[in-house]
């Protein structure tokens, strides 16, 4: 599995980063297939996307944080079982929009 971490403002809002990562998704025409937790990241939330019937399944976890060693967490992330073609270029594209989203 290969990550690509999201650069986040120091204290970003939780609402804003959901609502950041959903927006990005859906203007590039990604559908939601789940949205849940992860026992391993206690208190997350997990996304997996995918751009129609391609091949793929792109997954966004945000992981906010109440401990002062821990930051928040934004991450994409793909499986190596879970790759699809589209991902190589749309990758760069979210993490960019992402982060131009959460600094603004």
């Amino acid at each position: 599995m290969t990550d690509f971490d999201i650069k986040l403002p120091r204290t970003p809002d939780a609402d804003a980063v959901i609502a950041a990562v959903e927006k990005v998704a859906a203007s590039e025409t990604l559908h939601v297939t789940m949205k849940d937790t992860l026992k391993k990241y206690p208190g997350c939330i997990h996304w997996h996307f995918k751009l129609g019937k391609e091949p793929g399944i792109l997954e966004v976890t945000w992981w906010p944080s109440e401990a002062e060693e821990r930051p928040d967490r934004l991450w994409l992330s793909v499986h190596n079982n879970r790759q699809g073609a589209w991902m190589a270029a749309f990758r760069p594209r979210m993490k960019g929009m992402l982060e131009a989203a959460l600094t603004s």
